[in-house]
């Protein structure tokens, strides 16, 4: 096909690639442009001016030249409908807690901004514009309302980044089931995320909690001194607890998901590991808290019987590092803490890597080189050693 912008009056002898004048010559939109597209079906639109559908099939050309041509009528869909087919394709391969996280960031802030656009037009500067908006408008959604002003925040650097992930992830499945030519998320240009400094505790800030966290004391133990996050920890059953040989089985984790509630999974990257009981505090804790109890049992239960809930723990949680005066404390400072007593005491980076379940060392070392042995002088000395040798030679 070429845009000659030859033309003709009768549409019958027209082939495509050609300007045709309508049977509404001298009037409304007269000027018809014809093409055929990539699976031989014959195409046309109505425009006012020549020029127009000119500059149509031109760009109609270009597009099926370089491969980025998209039915206009496949591409007439709204994104929500194309969300909607993208998670359905794509939650069979997820856990319910990651594909509940998908399905929440995309009710609450990806749809209410794209989900009535038409995917034909959605522009690369309104993509751009929505992230810039995520992280400085007060109004941008999935934001926090701060307890002093009532206020929306603005969505933090990293958040706003997975939003424009998963946008991106939507308009490219788009493109490769032939709904778009081209990915107008691509090139976006995403805030700068700084990672915050991980705290660590020391060993007399960890009995301090445990102290002060009553009968929460053995969980705070043992997510401190196992390295289990807390869902892993919430899982742990009576039977993955062996108390003879100081090890834990780590097959499980619970998570809260939105219209499921409690769901109970495999851990994180479906790693499961056996770490080891690095306390003798912790190890007759543990042995306390599972002696004579059912091997099914959870060794730390809710209130229920069942899995405890995070916002459950959290409250007495929060309430206990006020009571030992800390700040800043998370659930996840604990896993982190024990990263950083492991590497203290002279654990390897693979050492560690098994301990924190993570998939691989480039992770362990990310997090804890600033912890690591630095033979730097060892290494002055030596090179130091070997030039004075040279000299005296």
């Amino acid at each position: 096909m070429t845009g000659t912008g030859a033309w003709c009056t009768d549409p019958r002898h027209a082939p495509p690639g050609t300007l045709v004048t309508t049977a509404r010559h001298g009037t409304g939109r007269r000027w018809l442009a014809r093409w055929v597209d990539n699976e031989s079906n014959e195409r046309s639109k109505a425009f006012a001016r020549k020029a127009e559908a000119q500059n149509h099939i031109a760009a109609i050309t270009a597009a099926l030249n370089t491969g980025t041509y998209a039915d206009p009528k496949q591409s007439a869909i709204t994104f929500a409908q194309m969300a909607d087919e993208w998670m359905a394709a794509k939650e069979t391969s997820l856990k319910p807690s990651t594909a509940g996280g998908y399905r929440s960031l995309l009710a609450v802030t990806l749809k209410p901004r794209w989900g009535t656009v038409k995917l034909a037009d959605i522009r690369h500067t309104e993509v751009q514009q929505w992230v810039t908006w995520l992280t400085t408008d007060p109004g941008a959604r999935m934001a926090k309302t701060t307890k002093e002003s009532g206020k929306r925040a603005p969505l933090s650097a990293a958040r706003a980044v997975h939003a424009h992930r998963v946008l991106k992830q939507v308009l490219d499945y788009a493109v490769r089931h032939g709904r778009l030519g081209t990915n107008p998320a691509l090139g976006v240009v995403l805030p700068r995320v700084v990672a915050a400094e991980e705290i660590a505790l020391t060993h007399d800030q960890v009995k301090a909690l445990a102290e002060a966290s009553g009968e929460l004391s053995t969980m705070i133990y043992t997510l401190a001194y196992a390295a289990l996050r807390f869902g892993e920890c919430a899982a742990l059953r009576v039977g993955d607890v062996d108390a003879e040989r100081k090890r834990i089985r780590v097959r499980h984790a619970v998570a809260q998901v939105a219209g499921l509630g409690i769901v109970e999974d495999t851990p994180k990257t479906h790693q499961q590991r056996t770490v080891p009981i690095l306390t003798g505090t912790l190890a007759s804790s543990l042995a306390d808290a599972i002696r004579d109890r059912d091997p099914d049992a959870y060794v730390f239960p809710g209130p229920d019987g069942g899995p405890m809930r995070n916002d459950w723990f959290r409250w007495r949680f929060d309430k206990a590092c006020t009571s030992a005066g800390l700040s800043g404390i998370t659930p996840k400072t604990l896993r982190h803490t024990a990263g950083s007593l492991a590497v203290a005491s002279g654990a390897s980076v693979v050492t560690v890597q098994k301990l924190l379940g993570h998939r691989n060392a480039t992770t362990t070392m990310n997090v804890y080189s600033q912890m690591l042995p630095d033979d730097f002088d060892k290494l002055a000395a030596a090179m130091d050693a070997a030039a004075k040798g040279e000299e005296e030679k």
